[in-house]
């Protein structure tokens, strides 16, 4: 039962990254390119992403699980309706209205009812795995490392693989056949729980063996919100300073976000790899070494990018570190994404190096 609903995250997971470069460069001929198009293409996926979040919580909060299954399947078939994606050959922005207007309402129509049921799969998926009787049910959070997995998959596999090997339109059929595998997975995973559907118990064992608490007040909510920000903010000053004044490569673009995604995978896995009070004592050394070599002004791509790079990994390790040291028990879990989801919404648009990886051609 665990692997059925760890590859479920992972492909809804590679799924969700996978079509917001393919979609947006789908658009990018109509506009002419613009790199406004990709700023508003981000702001919707970030704005839908925390929408699908909003109703998983909303959904774990007022129907029990079994209810919210029986909401949710209806969406994903609902879904279909938009695939496979595509941009119709009559839909051109119309002199008279905003672009960005036009743009919104296209990814609206083509897009977001299949990218807000994806949005929706990893917090939802992960609530109804508490309710299943499973001896991992009172961890969940496990599960957010497979999905963060199956992000930083597709976050290699569409520059070096899929946009280079697929055309438009076969990547546009190739991601319907996943979401249609993804959506017979997710009712497989709604038929296990319901056969094995538990009420209660997973917040009691939670509390008892990983010591999660219970106790979800409004400093602790902000707690969550800060933590999630500060690796968001950091993500985007190393990225920005990396793409403006080193190179504009797209692999240099890349490894900072899958560092960041890496240390999710890190902190929610059952036996992190690296320990939270491992990641708080190197930290602080290893920042003050850094601030060091900026100002003797050292051979920054020898020396001080692979320890800036480094550096940004361990903060962010501290503060999602402290984030999985502080999530609630499964009850409460969706909320707590969240509040995650919030607090990292903050990080920018693509920057320039990954456009002119997905420039037309």
């Amino acid at each position: 039962m665990l692997a059925l609903y760890a590859v479920t995250l992972g492909l809804g997971a590679l799924l969700l990254f996978w079509v917001q470069p393919m979609f947006s460069k789908m658009v990018l001929p109509l506009l002419g390119g613009s790199p406004a198009v990709w700023n508003i293409a981000m702001v919707f996926f970030q704005a839908a992403l925390l929408a699908g979040y909003l109703y998983a919580h909303l959904g774990h909060r007022f129907l029990t699980p079994k209810r919210q299954a029986m909401v949710h399947l209806p969406l994903l078939a609902l879904a279909f309706a938009a695939l496979p994606i595509a941009v119709a050959a009559d839909l051109q922005p119309p002199g008279d209205v905003q672009p960005a207007i036009w743009l919104l309402g296209l990814l609206t129509i083509s897009v977001g009812l299949p990218f807000f049921a994806l949005a929706a799969t990893a917090p939802m998926l992960q609530a109804w795995f508490a309710h299943t009787g499973h001896r991992d049910a009172a961890n969940p959070y496990i599960l957010y490392a497979v999905s963060n997995f199956g992000s930083i998959s597709a976050l290699l596999a569409y520059p070096i693989l899929l946009e280079p090997v697929l055309s438009l339109g076969q990547q546009s059929l190739t991601w319907a056949l996943g979401f249609a595998l993804l959506a017979l997975l997710i009712g497989a995973c709604a038929w296990f729980l319901v056969r094995h559907y538990q009420v209660s118990g997973a917040d009691q064992r939670a509390q008892d063996e990983i010591g999660l608490s219970d106790r979800v007040d409004w400093p602790r909510r902000l707690h969550w919100l800060a933590l999630a920000f500060m690796p968001s903010s950091l993500l985007l000053g190393v990225t920005q300073h990396i793409s403006t004044d080193v190179a504009s490569a797209p692999l240099l673009w890349v490894i900072p976000l899958i560092l960041y995604l890496g240390t999710f995978v890190i902190v929610f896995a059952r036996r992190p790899v690296i320990s939270h009070r491992v990641a708080l004592f190197i930290q602080v050394p290893m920042v003050m070494i850094l601030a060091l070599l900026f100002y003797w002004q050292i051979n920054y791509l020898r020396v001080i990018l692979p320890l800036h790079l480094t550096v940004f990994f361990f903060v962010a390790l501290a503060c999602h570190g402290e984030l999985a040291r502080h999530r609630p028990v499964p009850s409460r879990l969706t909320e707590f994404y969240l509040w995650m989801s919030l607090g990292g919404s903050w990080a920018a648009p693509l920057p320039p190096c990954w456009r002119r990886t997905f420039s037309i051609r």
